[in-house]
């Protein structure tokens, strides 16, 4: 589902809101998607508009052979996510012979090919020969065009770190943000009371390749719902369960993949969001935005203890965390909470994400990176 009404102009409209009198960030992507477009550059783009100082938008491969010249639009590129070719050679040498900077975001550990094989495994694809040829070029390319830009924005301070592993050059970090959009859907919403007995568990799978991460907590999930009988789970998008969990059929509900807008509703549906993840470099530089996207409709987080998440979650405030092998005791302890104290942790994250994960946060963050320029 790469198109989106919420994206579908035209380019003329594009090209409109990079306004005369501000610093002009072109944000180009290889094509629209449900995931890194939308956050690292419909998101800063809408976000923009709010400001008086900056203004971007937002481009696709598509588009470059519908214009001469990018760089007489903008002031900056910040390239996404994108492998090293001769399109991304033709737009850097464009902004630079205008004398104008190239930016390079990235928001996975898809940039340096030692950990080619370690992400591909956690991602559950088995590679051979030409795939994992394929693979491993796809990264080495991304990194390629990642150490060719001038500065690098990403998503956080694990994954600055690898950067600077990898390449001798500024980073910035930027977090994942929801939009106005998610917002306005989830203030929408009825308040929900949590039940009185069990827990109502969320699962909100993104693709096929969360089937490990699932693995981390299926066990836990196996034994929590054997012991609490009015629990269940609730498990949204691409996702095949271990067999083991099929005893509970009849507890257990999926929900086919959807929109993000309508994802909210399905969110505040349940009483705990869990984001077991495994335990990797990869992982651990993976966003905490199921936990903010959550938190938007006061629904609190158990997670995998990773480096974002504890930077994330207020242990017992804002959220829960999870060692690997804690998870059904966790599981237990929370279900043991009364639900006024579940409903006040989730309404604590509704504040935590209104105050660092908001577009109005995103504006702060992202003219702080291009602040120096105007």
């Amino acid at each position: 589902m790469s198109s989106h009404p919420l994206w579908n102009h035209s380019l003329a409209h594009r090209l409109s809101l990079l306004r005369q009198g501000t610093y002009r960030v072109a944000y180009l992507a290889p094509k629209p998607d449900l995931g890194t477009f939308r956050y690292r550059a419909f998101n800063p783009t809408e976000a923009l508009t709010s400001s008086s100082t900056h203004s971007a938008s937002y481009f696709f491969y598509s588009d470059l052979a519908l214009l001469d010249d990018l760089s007489t639009w903008a002031d900056a590129l910040v390239l996404v996510r994108a492998p090293y070719d001769q399109r991304v050679d033709s737009i850097y040498r464009q902004f630079r012979n205008a004398g104008k900077k190239v930016y390079f975001d990235i928001d996975d550990l898809v940039f340096d090919s030692r950990y080619s094989t370690m992400v591909a495994s956690n991602l559950g694809y088995e590679l051979q020969e030409e795939e994992l040829n394929q693979w491993s070029a796809f990264i080495s390319n991304t990194g390629l065009a990642l150490s060719r830009a001038d500065e690098i924005i990403t998503t956080n301070d694990y994954l600055a770190a690898r950067i600077r592993d990898f390449v001798d050059l500024p980073v910035h970090v930027v977090p994942n943000t929801f939009n106005s959009y998610q917002h306005a859907r989830s203030e929408a919403l009825p308040v929900r009371t949590p039940g009185p007995q069990g827990l109502s568990l969320g699962y909100f799978s993104g693709s096929h390749s969360h089937l490990l991460d699932f693995d981390v907590v299926a066990s836990a999930l196996v034994a929590f719902l054997a012991r609490s009988p009015h629990s269940r789970l609730t498990v949204v998008g691409h996702l095949a369960l271990p067999a083991e969990l099929e005893t509970f059929a009849e507890r257990i509900t999926r929900l086919p993949f959807m929109d993000f807008l309508e994802l909210q509703e399905a969110i505040r549906e349940v009483d705990v969001n869990i984001v077991p993840l495994q335990s990797s470099d990869f992982t651990s530089g993976k966003s905490e935005l199921k936990y903010f996207e959550a938190g938007l409709v006061s629904t609190p987080t158990l997670a995998s203890r990773t480096p974002v998440f504890e930077a994330a979650i207020a242990e017992g405030k804002t959220g829960f965390l999870a060692d690997s092998g804690t998870w059904l005791d966790r599981l237990r302890e929370i279900e043991g909470l009364s639900p006024e104290l579940r409903q006040a942790v989730g309404e604590a994250a509704r504040l935590d994400a209104h105050n660092r994960y908001s577009p109005e946060s995103l504006v702060e963050h992202v003219t702080a990176v291009f602040g120096q320029e105007k």
